[in-house]
């Protein structure tokens, strides 16, 4: 149908009500059953979503990102139509947990800095990260972080590293899993308690395996989707 190429190229976006099956009727020509049959597979598809007694929307696309490398925060999202930004939430040097400590080879009772970003399309927020850092490269990193910011560019912690702050990590090791949001996450992604997150917890470490970074970050389930290609044993 036509609709659906338009609403590939952008004439109809995320959240936006399509035409009326009668206006569809007329505008294309064609009979009600048609109209039907074809919104239907495109509910069925995931394309449209339909909300009882206001109508029929266009449905917000996933973020589809790939596991089998690191793609920026900026690119991901313009990748599916929306404007990214970020915002700094937090950022401090605090005492180190036993975990964190253990992550990031620091001594007994050694500090830690704290950043965490909220990482938005369209204003509407997709991700929050919280990272810990050692404190010789965390000061480095947020100076990065806050320049970034005032320049109101959109970022995530891994487009701090480079040539801006002298840092560059080679490896990072990673874990997935599916978590329910809780108090803390709410107030961030303005969603209700129990929706479904993805946890991705994150160690980038050096070409010597030194630790840089210990980074959670918590996507929303209902936008953000991790796809990698595996080969069969």
């Amino acid at each position: 149908m036509i609709l659906r190429q338009q609403i590939d190229d952008g004439r109809y976006r995320s959240g936006q009500a399509i035409p009326s099956e009668r206006d569809l009727c007329r505008q294309y020509r064609i009979s009600r059953i048609t109209v039907r049959q074809a919104i239907a597979a495109m509910i069925n598809d995931g394309v449209l979503t339909r909300k009882q007694g206001k109508g029929t929307f266009v449905a917000q696309r996933k973020v589809d990102q790939g596991l089998a490398r690191i793609v920026t925060f900026r690119r991901t999202v313009m990748d599916i139509g929306m404007k990214p930004s970020t915002r700094i939430l937090f950022h401090g040097l605090l005492p180190a947990d036993l975990e964190v400590a253990s992550v990031l080879k620091l001594p007994d009772a050694g500090q830690v800095l704290k950043l965490v970003l909220l990482g938005l399309g369209n204003d509407q927020p997709l991700v929050v990260y919280e990272s810990y850092f050692p404190p010789a490269v965390g000061k480095k990193m947020l100076q990065a972080a806050m320049a970034k910011e005032k320049q109101r560019a959109a970022f995530s912690s891994y487009d701090l590293y480079g040539k801006t702050t002298g840092i560059f990590p080679c490896k990072v090791n990673q874990a997935f899993e599916a978590v329910a949001a809780d108090e803390h996450q709410i107030p961030d992604f303005k969603i209700l308690r129990g929706t479904a997150l993805l946890k991705v917890t994150s160690v980038f470490m050096t070409g010597e395996e030194l630790p840089l970074e210990l980074r959670r970050a918590h996507y929303r389930g209902d936008i953000y989707k991790f796809t990698i290609s595996r080969e069969l044993a």
